[in-house]
């Protein structure tokens, strides 16, 4: 887009948004894989789920929680795309701040608050590949 011909723009503008719809798709696919596990998971647990020093839920529950958030910031960033560089959110930057910023904010915040190495910090048992298998 920063070669500045019209036709190498429009072939820019056209890469992204593509690119964006594929994220989004990819994206709803990790969330319904997700989503898929969760209930599987909580309805028939494992032996190692129900180790009390183990906080999957917890976890998952962060999971979902920024996926919502990245989900919501692609949906914007899909939208901001198609208006074009001299679309309304363009020209207005508080769309940036809301729907980029602070939702990288808050995802960031939920990963430092329910850190996974915090879940699994005092966990050091290890397995070997058979006993992951069982």
């Amino acid at each position: 887009m920063a070669a500045g011909s019209l036709n190498l723009i429009n072939i820019g503008q056209y890469t992204i948004v593509v690119g964006l719809f594929v994220q989004l798709i990819f994206f709803g696919i990790f969330l319904i894989v997700s989503i898929f596990f969760f209930r599987r998971i909580s309805s028939q647990p494992t032996q190692r789920s129900l180790r009390p020093e183990i906080h999957w839920r917890r976890l998952l529950h962060a999971l979902f929680a920024s996926s919502v958030l990245i989900l919501i910031r692609s949906v914007f960033r899909v939208i901001e795309y198609l208006g074009g560089n001299d679309g309304y959110i363009q020209r207005h930057e508080v769309f940036l701040y809301v729907f980029d910023s602070i939702l990288m904010l808050a995802v960031m915040i939920i990963f430092n608050v329910i850190h996974p190495g915090k879940i699994l910090k005092n966990y050091t048992e290890t397995w070997s590949l058979q006993e992951l298998q069982k």
